[in-house]
């Protein structure tokens, strides 16, 4: 370990893997791994995982599962169906950006027009049950139309190693999954973990290692029961407000009670902050996340530079200003690492006040070794 001069220390994580990776390490704060590794050891540490542990595996985000269900509906594209695949996702994803859509709007569309559709039958009754049905089975073919076993270690087969190293004293306690796929599940199978899904107060109790779905759960193979599933705006409503639903309180438990580490998470989800909020109190350890640094690279600054000096020059026009000087090269460049910097610090703020502390990547290869130094 080196001292650096901001008090901070470099911790050298070691990579598992065989592949050699220039620089892999992560400069955190030594108190941060010696927090979870104690919370590991008292069997207290729960993870909280979302997309990002996913999308390795060619599976959606929310927002583009959301938009390619939306754009398969569409009567005028449904032309390009199996024949396009990849395009669909491509075209979904313009279209929100150009149109500004919401994506929480959308999924009402969607479910909207999958009632519609459901309910023509040869009688005309409306039949809630196909609703349901017709929905879950267009959402797992969309949810693992592009699924590949990406090469590697991943943040998932971390996930699974740490677990699988559990003991009746000390490992992690559960995980709480906002993702509806099995691949947390099918991970520690192939370790020979016994696992438990958590769909509904119903399936609380019972052997296997428990992995919570607050949002529902979609498995690859296999039957999928009828379910609530969290994916429109009222959905997350009932989820949110209401005291008894089986999903907050699991999920206000072990923020209460455990040491929780978020991964694959934006925390851009004002539900979560508000229960992070109102589940804090002085006697619960803090909680992690792991966040990469906001960064961007030099092609992308080159763009970025490009972008500001049009804006500039429009708002000068608008305002009326004229627009006499012009910003060197290596100013703008320099004002926009700082605000990249400055975005970093106000994160790193804001979540604090609500009990998280923040570990900084460089880049996500780097979390697969702070989850190992974990368990060491």
């Amino acid at each position: 370990m080196t001292s650096r001069p901001d008090g901070r220390t470099r911790v050298p994580l070691k990579a598992k893997s065989e592949r050699a990776r220039a620089g892999s390490s992560a400069t955190v704060n030594a108190s941060d791994i010696k927090g979870l590794r104690y919370a590991w050891r008292n069997r207290q540490l729960v993870l909280f995982l979302g997309a990002g542990v996913s999308i390795p595996y060619g599976l959606p985000s929310w927002k583009s599962l959301v938009l390619e269900l939306l754009f398969e509906q569409a009567q005028g594209t449904r032309r390009l169906g199996s024949m396009w695949p990849h395009y669909r996702r491509a075209v979904a994803s313009w279209m929100t950006d150009y149109f500004d859509y919401d994506p929480l709007v959308l999924a009402r569309m969607v479910e909207r027009d999958l009632r519609v559709r459901s309910s023509r039958t040869p009688s005309g009754a409306t039949k809630p049950a196909d609703r349901v049905d017709v929905f879950l089975q267009r959402l797992r073919a969309h949810m693992y139309a592009n699924y590949r076993e990406p090469a590697g270690s991943t943040l998932l087969t971390a996930v699974g190693e740490l677990i699988g190293k559990n003991s009746s004293r000390c490992g992690v306690d559960s995980v709480v999954t906002f993702n509806f796929d099995d691949l947390l599940e099918a991970e520690l199978r192939r370790r020979g973990v016994a696992t438990q899904p958590v769909t509904s107060k119903d399936r609380q109790r019972g052997r296997g290692f428990r992995v919570i779905h607050p949002h529902g759960y979609v498995p690859r193979d296999g039957p999928v029961s009828r379910q609530d599933i969290v994916f429109t705006e009222p959905d997350y409503h009932r989820l949110t407000e209401s005291v008894f639903h089986w999903g907050l309180s699991e999920i206000v438990d072990r923020l209460r009670k455990n040491t929780v580490l978020f991964m694959g998470l934006s925390m851009s989800d004002p539900s979560l902050r508000r229960l992070l909020d109102a589940s804090r109190n002085s006697d619960i350890p803090p909680h992690w996340q792991i966040q990469k640094r906001h960064a961007i690279q030099d092609q992308e600054a080159l763009q970025i530079m490009a972008e500001v000096e049009r804006r500039a020059r429009e708002y000068a026009t608008l305002l009326g200003s004229g627009f006499d000087e012009q910003k060197k090269p290596y100013q703008l460049e320099e004002a926009i690492h700082a605000t990249l910097r400055q975005a970093d610090t106000y994160d790193r703020e804001v979540f604090e006040g609500m009990g998280v502390k923040t570990i900084w990547v460089d880049r996500f290869d780097d979390v697969t070794d702070i989850i190992s130094a974990i368990a060491r």
